[in-house]
């Protein structure tokens, strides 16, 4: 679908004030991703936090399922030069401007499929019995995130194999450790991320966790889920030293604030069911202070 230069424009500003307006652990559009390159970041960002809010929503699973697929089909839409009546106009929003960056990108669109693959999951399903499930879990939620970044610096999965694996590493960490940290806030919109064999392993059950019980048995299954995150960190972090110029830069730091997540985690002991860490602004100026020692 053609639009013309003002339409695209209009829509990546758009995508810039959602983008900027929310955010958390990590600043989108990081200052070390070039200039001309942040308005793509805006754009991948857009889409996923409009798929997270619809999976996050209240709405009856139905409803988040039918508004999902409405998404998916809108992408194939606009990527297939349907006539944009046709396509939701909130969609249409963002879509012109991720329409835009999956051409000029050469992205895969089924890394976007991926996306919505998990936030379909999200839901549908509330907890998980398998460590493994999460890892399957975050190959659909994190790891095309990962994948989107390096395209966006050039690399490709078929001849850059090797660093799309590191990657994996990284966002399949990042995701766990949000886990980790959202233990309390997941449990208020009735999501548990913790599996229910790791908890029995440590003698803690799900009853337990549902009446808030935070005892030391919980903080030792918390303990050995933040390590086991930390391993995973560690086996990603050749894909810094791969990558050349602002890429291993922006990399680093969000490798280090993940990391400094999972500090802050241990710091309260693992005591997540009542206090929620989270990255400070002096946390982000230690990490671009500290990113040459990492």
């Amino acid at each position: 679908m053609k639009f013309n230069e003002d339409v695209i424009s209009d829509s990546y500003i758009y995508c810039k004030k959602l983008a900027t307006e929310h955010y958390e652990n990590f600043p989108v559009g990081s200052f070390l991703i070039p200039a001309e390159k942040r308005k793509y970041v805006y754009a991948i960002y857009a889409f996923a936090r409009t798929a997270d809010d619809i999976a996050d929503s209240n709405e009856r699973s139905e409803k988040k399922l039918n508004d999902l697929n409405k998404l998916e089909t809108d992408l194939y839409k606009i990527l297939s030069n349907d006539k944009s009546e046709s396509i939701d106009s909130e969609n249409l929003k963002f879509l012109i401007a991720l329409s835009d960056t999956i051409t000029k990108l050469k992205i895969p669109v089924e890394e976007f499929l991926k996306l919505l693959k998990a936030f379909k999951q999200d839901s549908v399903k509330n907890s998980y019995n398998k460590f493994n499930e999460l890892i399957e879990y975050s190959d659909n939620s994190a790891n095309p995130i990962g994948h989107l970044i390096l395209y966006l610096f050039g690399y490709n999965e078929i001849k850059d194999k090797e660093l799309f694996g590191y990657s994996d590493k990284i966002c399949t960490a990042l995701q766990l450790t949000n886990f980790w940290q959202d233990v309390s806030r997941d449990l208020e919109i009735n999501r548990v991320y913790i599996p229910e064999e790791e908890m029995n392993k440590f003698g803690y059950s799900m009853r337990e966790l549902m009446e808030n019980i935070q005892n030391d048995n919980f903080r030792s299954l918390i303990k050995y889920l933040t390590e086991q995150t930390r391993k995973m960190f560690n086996e990603g972090y050749k894909l810094i030293d791969l990558v050349n110029g602002r890429l291993k830069y922006e990399l680093k730091f969000i490798y280090k604030g993940g990391n400094e997540i999972l500090n802050k985690i241990e710091k309260i002991n693992y005591n997540v069911l009542t206090e929620r860490v989270k990255l400070s602004k002096w946390d982000y100026l230690k990490m671009l202070w500290q990113k040459k020692k990492i």
